[in-house]
């Protein structure tokens, strides 16, 4: 029997596969790889945002501008059931405390509970609860459900923010406020947990504040939001105070946050202390300001590590040895590869690693809803569930309005359903597969199994690693066939809890003889996209022949011209900004392959294929491309962060087909030109954004030698692949044209 040993490319995670056998190099997948499951799981809904959540003795309390609650899966205004400002929910099953029905005047903005969760307290516009006067903060007993009488602090203007000092004692808390009982408290304040007492606990700062927490062990309070001193002395929004005297503490670790300028103000907005670390969370308004989440350590204050993506951050929370993060992130590419780039869209729901900041594998999502059109706004936890609240409508992608949840409850996500597979075999006893991995919400490393025929052999396992803007491919040549051997083949993914397995592929015959069709050969490599050019004069799509579904449209091209490959014809590039653009967008490709060939009459160039991050028009921003130089050389370009090139010779623009390939492989990246190596750069990543694979014209000008007349062009049969291609495989293309 043969053997054919591959290694997936999968930049931090490969698996060793054998035709006989399966071995398995990666550690096995888990169900739930993060610390809770990506499945929201029922609770009671509200009609508006929650702004503070607070879990304590059984249930799950929440405040925020809302008027009214109702079941999960109700529509708003279906069933819905009277209850502003402040509601309680069981934290097993999510249903609402009907027992538990204080009336408010005002809004709530924070709740808090005490350590042993015999009490909350809650923080925000209200004067009144229960008909009695309550200005801006009260407290309840958790076990009756009744206002605390003795407990009646009054504060002059709005609580945003409350936390209890770890021994119980303590309430600390801010806002905008300047009085309390009447005695001049600048935004923050202290007073006793059992009878309200004003402590003389009293830093002055200059803004509102928008998060106040205590460390674990009570040894500092720390203090965030739109301020620029405390106690006269300068603090850019972010303060660690004695929790007794109030003094500033030296805080080193507060360089995090960037000073404010003239296009650029930085807030924190949220602190959750745990263990010995504290961790920030910074919304900022204007273009890549300051989003991110950052930790210092509670004895030195000393900066641990900075996460910047962009997309304020509003709410964090340490659970179980993840930090949860609650933002409307958009672009996290400055984190490097494995980020998702702007353009993707938008995760209002990440986790984070406790030791670097690193995004996690945890893929839930809500939207943004109005008014502040944000998503998550306030994180609480019993321990081993995440509640959060927010402005949002949706929780992956189903009606649940203001308040959703997630626990550890197994089996968490399901992996989603493997693709069919598309074997093609064009030499003899050799199929070749190539297919995508595919996603769980809760566990990034996945196992997957490749099963040959109706008997479902197994014939190859890979343990593979992928999230929802990264997706790399798996490949396999299976020589264990006989030529003219009928068999088909599927895949089945497994988080180590649920299977699913994708459907069978099409029956399909070994080859006996080699294929000579060059249509073929490019298909058996597993092109991520195959643009054959051949569609008639007058027509505006491209159909995608590799089966991956990612058509393209013409622009100031021009259809019929005599094509390289018999019996195909070619588009030439007849307007300065003749392309066609695939209508699949991608996040940063770190392995890959472009492919074309081209003609060009003498002293013109121009782009032949590449990346770019506009679908219409020019970009702003392109690489990963293979270009043509007015003096014939051709050039592969990529950036990473300078703009990296390779040459070939000149005179390429002999009105004489050449065929060109780039090919970069987490950091190496090759030039062929008709079939021989170029040359050869080892590089660092590429460029980190969103973008389309073009054909034809992109804005390359800044690029050495770019700036060559496109017009007058002939492309064909451009190709993209979601790996490196090898020497081999290069040659046998070129071959085949």
């Amino acid at each position: 029997m043969k053997k054919r040993w591959l290694f997936a490319r999968l930049g931090t995670v490969g698996a060793l596969v054998a035709a006989a056998g399966v071995m398995v190099l990666a550690p096995p997948a888990q169900s739930i790889e993060a610390s809770l499951s990506a499945q929201n799981s029922p609770v009671w809904q509200t009609n508006a945002s929650v702004q503070g959540i607070a879990v304590a003795a059984g249930k799950a309390y929440a405040g925020g501008r809302f008027t009214s609650v109702r079941p999960p899966g109700s529509p708003l205004g279906t069933n819905e059931v009277g209850q502003a400002y402040l509601a309680a929910f069981d934290s097993t099953t999510g249903e609402l405390v009907a027992g538990f029905n204080p009336v408010l005047d005002g809004q709530v903005y924070a709740v808090a509970a005490s350590p042993d969760g015999s009490r909350i307290f809650i923080g925000g516009d209200f004067t009144t609860v229960n008909g009695v006067t309550r200005n801006r903060i009260a407290a309840f007993d958790t076990a009756t459900g009744a206002l605390v009488t003795n407990w009646k602090p009054s504060v002059s203007y709005r609580v945003k923010s409350i936390a209890v000092s770890g021994d119980g004692d303590t309430v600390y808390f801010g806002g905008s406020f300047g009085l309390v009982n009447g005695v001049d408290r600048l935004r923050l304040a202290a007073v006793t947990a059992d009878l309200g007492t004003l402590l003389p606990w009293a830093p002055s700062a200059n803004g509102d504040v928008y998060a106040v927490d205590i460390a674990d062990d009570g040894s500092k309070a720390y203090a965030g939001g739109q301020f620029s001193t405390v106690n006269g002395t300068n603090q850019n929004t972010v303060s660690s105070l004695d929790p007794v005297t109030g003094a500033v503490l030296p805080f080193p670790g507060a360089t995090a946050v960037p000073p404010p300028n003239g296009s650029c103000t930085t807030r924190v907005k949220s602190i959750d202390a745990s263990g010995d670390t504290v961790y920030f969370g910074n919304g900022g308004d204007g273009g890549g300001c300051f989003d991110g989440t950052w930790a210092v350590d509670l004895a030195t204050n000393a900066l641990k590590w900075k996460n910047q993506c962009l997309g304020a951050t509003e709410t964090v929370k340490v659970v179980n040895g993840w930090l949860y993060k609650g933002s409307h992130a958009h672009d996290c590419a400055y984190q490097g590869a494995g980020a998702f780039p702007q353009g993707f869209g938008y995760r209002f729901l990440l986790t984070q690693s406790l030791a670097d900041g690193k995004i996690g594998p945890w893929f839930p999502n809500t939207n943004a809803g109005p008014p502040t059109e944000v998503g998550p706004l306030a994180f609480a936890t019993g321990g081993s569930d995440l509640w959060v609240g927010g402005d949002f409508t949706t929780t992956n992608g189903a009606g649940q309005q203001g308040l959703t949840r997630f626990t550890n409850a197994s089996p968490g996500a399901a992996p989603a359903k493997p693709a069919k597979l598309l074997p093609y075999s064009v030499q003899p006893g050799v199929v070749q597969i190539h297919f995508p991995t595919v996603v769980d919400n809760d566990d990034s490393t996945l196992t997957y199994r490749l099963l040959k025929g109706f008997s479902n052999t197994t014939i190859a396992t890979w343990t593979a690693k992928s999230t929802p803007w990264d997706k790399p491919w798996l490949h396999y040549t299976d020589t264990d066939v006989t030529p003219g051997e009928v068999t088909n083949y599927r895949v089945e993914v497994t988080d180590g809890t649920t299977t699913i397995r994708g459907n069978y592929s099409d029956p399909l015959t070994v080859a006996s003889t080699a294929s000579t069709a060059y249509e073929q050969i490019i298909a058996s490599d597993g092109p991520q996209a195959y643009w054959r050019l051949g569609e008639a004069s007058g027509s505006t799509t491209s159909v995608d022949a590799s089966g991956q579904s990612n058509n393209g449209t013409f622009t100031g091209m021009t259809l019929g011209s005599a094509g390289k490959v018999s019996g195909n014809t070619a588009a030439t590039v007849s307007s300065s900004n003749g392309r066609m653009v695939g209508e699949k967008a991608y996040s940063m490709p770190q392995q890959f392959t472009v492919e074309a060939w081209f003609k060009q009459s003498i002293f013109r160039g121009g782009r032949i294929i590449g990346f770019g991050n506009s679908k219409t028009g020019s970009s702003s921003v392109s690489d990963r491309m293979l270009y043509l130089r007015s003096n014939g050389q051709v050039t592969f370009g990529i950036n990473d962060g300078t703009q990296r090139t390779i040459n070939s010779t000149s005179n390429k623009n002999n009105s004489a087909w050449h065929h060109a390939v780039g090919t970069y492989d987490n950091g190496t990246m090759k030039l062929y030109v008709d079939g021989v190596l170029a040359g050869s750069q080892t590089v660092g990543s590429a460029a980190l954004y969103y973008g389309w694979w073009r054909v034809g014209y992109d804005n390359i000008n800044s690029w050495s030698g770019g700036g060559a007349t496109q017009t007058g062009m002939v492309i064909d049969e451009p190709a993209v692949y979601p790996y490196a291609l090898t020497a081999d495989q290069v040659q046998a293309h070129f071959n085949a044209g």
